[in-house]
């Protein structure tokens, strides 16, 4: 009977310790814990990467929650972050298909392609939204703000990374050249980027003003083509703005050719 009564009692302590761990697993991120995050002196990038972890969340984005918040230094980027804490995956590459090339290996086809171990290889479009409102002016504007145009791309990366350094291929539409390309460092933020560009495209003819815009040299190396080498860009997102921001079709202006440097 004794040897009963402890074999019970063990099996309850057992049960008691799962119930406690299994509690403590599927314990929640609150408000609270993001707020102790932050007051522990860890990065944005770091809160961030907690939230979308996977795990549960319940997050008050009230108004009143997010006064909180805020009264607690908590960032904007964080904020958006609690508010989206599991964004939709980024859709897989689909398989790369060797673009049409002549004998001397240069493309056929108008687009900006990306030179892989030695490989040409035609780079897909990421889809820009023109920022249309709050600090943005009407939809009619199409985004351009006193000679600005601003976008955001929602996703949080781009599916090209690679370290330095890299090589380009341009091959420009009928009557356009490389020079109404822009070359962006984009703006991380969380789940998306986010890029201020000069409208019309033309970045050499004002000194490089904008905070996004990187120069680069370009190389003409057949009709409407040139190649673009860079060996010395810092870790982060970049892309190629193509010409027509400032066209009223938003099949030319919405898209940017996007890529990943790292360390």
């Amino acid at each position: 009977m004794r040897r009963v009564r402890i074999v019970t009692m063990a099996l309850v302590c057992v049960l008691t310790a799962t119930l406690c761990v299994g509690q403590q697993l599927s314990k929640k991120i609150s408000n609270q814990d993001v707020m102790d995050m932050v007051s522990l002196g860890l990065s944005d990038d770091v809160v961030i990467d907690k939230i979308h972890g996977g795990g549960e969340t319940d997050f008050d984005t009230s108004i009143a929650g997010l006064k909180g918040l805020k009264a607690a230094k908590v960032s904007d980027a964080v904020i958006r972050a609690m508010i989206n804490p599991h964004p939709a995956p980024a859709v897989s590459a689909a398989p790369v298909v060797a673009p049409a090339t002549n004998d001397a290996g240069i493309p056929q086809d108008a687009g900006v392609y990306i030179v892989l171990k030695g490989v040409v290889t035609e780079m897909e479009p990421e889809v820009v939204g023109w920022q249309t409102g709050g600090v943005m002016k009407s939809i009619a504007t199409q985004g351009l703000n006193k000679g600005h145009t601003n976008g955001k791309i929602m996703k949080p990366k781009s599916t090209i990374q690679s370290p330095n350094p890299f090589e380009f291929i341009i091959k420009a539409p009928e009557g356009t050249s490389v020079t109404e390309y822009q070359l962006l460092k984009l703006d991380e933020k969380g789940n998306r980027r986010e890029f201020r560009a000069m409208t019309g495209g033309i970045i050499h003819a004002s000194e490089g003003a904008e905070k996004n815009a990187v120069e680069f040299t370009s190389e003409k190396i057949a009709s409407r083509t040139w190649r673009i080498k860079l060996a010395d860009l810092k870790k982060g997102e970049y892309g190629f703005l193509p010409p027509g921001v400032s066209s009223q079709s938003l099949s030319s202006s919405g898209k940017i050719y996007t890529f990943g440097v790292m360390e």
